[in-house]
């Protein structure tokens, strides 16, 4: 007699995007002091609206500053600070077409500072130009070649451009010259675990990141990911809760959670992790399959065969759900049944199917 677990976790890309504003001291020009000193304030104010989530405040401070940035602009046409701020503030409203024609000005005015072309890259990259965002990276790096801000948003581009061991190095190199940035450990740590599958670089990742801000959620969501990986299930069902009371409706989080829980044995709650799920997404295969699962470990094995069934209803050829059924009624003494959706699983060509009906299904086993 044998169990057999099949898991299947859903995955999804969170994707993390910096916007630094350059540390650049505005050139002394007396007719517009004023207004950047105004504009600096209603974009200070702006950015903690934005940290509490009130968008329309902060979008709101944000036009004033532009206007005062305009303003600015007329009475001095040769002001870097001016046209610089206006196109950052530009970018905040994600008005990025206009905030590059102000960055162009800028450039055109002083070329030798690299956060310009760091900020017109990210506009670029906003507008899903890449071969312009990755050349001004570039530019800014070739000026400043510490410049982490710079090389992180260059990693980005070469992590979508599927070139993950260059973004690797540009991360290393990030957390290199700035051992606390905690995006850089984020992001090379989800491509260790969704590339490299090295859980074990993924999870150190992942540890830093926690200890540089034990707030991040989305740290314990990729931790607890990467530990079920790494047969860590008890530590990944804690990472996963502690997720989950934050973001009570993700899916994913859920799924690999009652994942863990059935190899800890924790059936019962296994079950109420899919029951969720369920109810969100009623034709969710992978939550009637896992749940059959975790019903045929509390020995309810008719309820665990109506989930693998629906499963089997939903998904036809979907040979785990085979298994997971035999595995059930194997467990419920229908090794007849057991043995033929082995067979139907073999049909799908799945391996284990074929070992394990050499196992228990062969005269010799009877």
């Amino acid at each position: 007699m044998f169990r057999s677990i099949s898991i299947y976790i859903v995955f999804f890309f969170v994707s993390f995007s910096v916007q630094v504003a350059a540390q650049i001291e505005p050139k002394p020009v007396a007719i517009t002091i004023n207004f950047l000193e105004m504009g600096n304030h209603k974009c200070d104010s702006a950015a903690v609206h934005l940290r509490n989530k009130d968008i329309k405040g902060a979008n709101k401070l944000y036009e004033a500053a532009i206007k005062d940035y305009k303003k600015a602009v007329k009475e001095d046409p040769k002001s870097y600070s001016a046209f610089f701020r206006l196109a950052m503030a530009q970018t905040k409203t994600d008005d990025h077409k206009n905030a590059i024609k102000n960055f162009d000005i800028a450039v055109s005015i002083d070329t030798s500072v690299g956060a310009t072309y760091r900020e017109r890259g990210i506009a670029q990259l906003a507008l899903g130009k890449s071969k312009e965002a990755l050349a001004d990276y570039n530019k800014a790096i070739d000026i400043n070649f510490e410049d982490a801000d710079a090389i992180y948003q260059r990693g980005l581009i070469y992590e979508t451009g599927k070139d993950p061991q260059i973004a690797i190095d540009d991360y290393s190199r990030v957390i290199e010259i700035k051992p606390n940035y905690e995006n850089a450990f984020m992001k090379r740590g989800i491509i260790y675990y969704n590339v490299k599958k090295d859980y074990v670089l993924a999870v150190n990742d992942f540890n830093r990141v926690l200890e540089i801000n034990p707030d991040n959620n989305d740290g314990y969501l990729w931790r607890g990911k990467t530990k079920f990986k790494g047969e860590d299930f008890d530590g990944a069902d804690k990472d996963l809760s502690r997720y989950i009371d934050m973001e009570p409706g993700n899916m994913d989080a859920l799924i690999t959670r009652g994942a863990s829980r059935i190899n800890i044995n924790n059936n019962s709650g296994a079950v109420e992790d899919f029951d969720e799920i369920l109810k969100m997404d009623p034709k969710n295969i992978i939550a009637y399959m896992n749940r059959g699962v975790a019903k045929g470990g509390m020995k309810k094995f008719k309820e665990a065969l109506l989930d693998l069934d629906k499963a089997i209803e939903l998904k036809f050829d979907y040979s785990p759900a085979y298994i997971n059924r035999a595995a059930v009624k194997f467990a419920a003494g229908d090794k007849k049944g057991a043995c033929k959706d082995l067979a139907k699983a073999d049909g799908l060509n799945n391996e284990k199917a074929y070992k394990l009906i050499q196992q228990y299904c062969n005269d010799t086993n009877r």
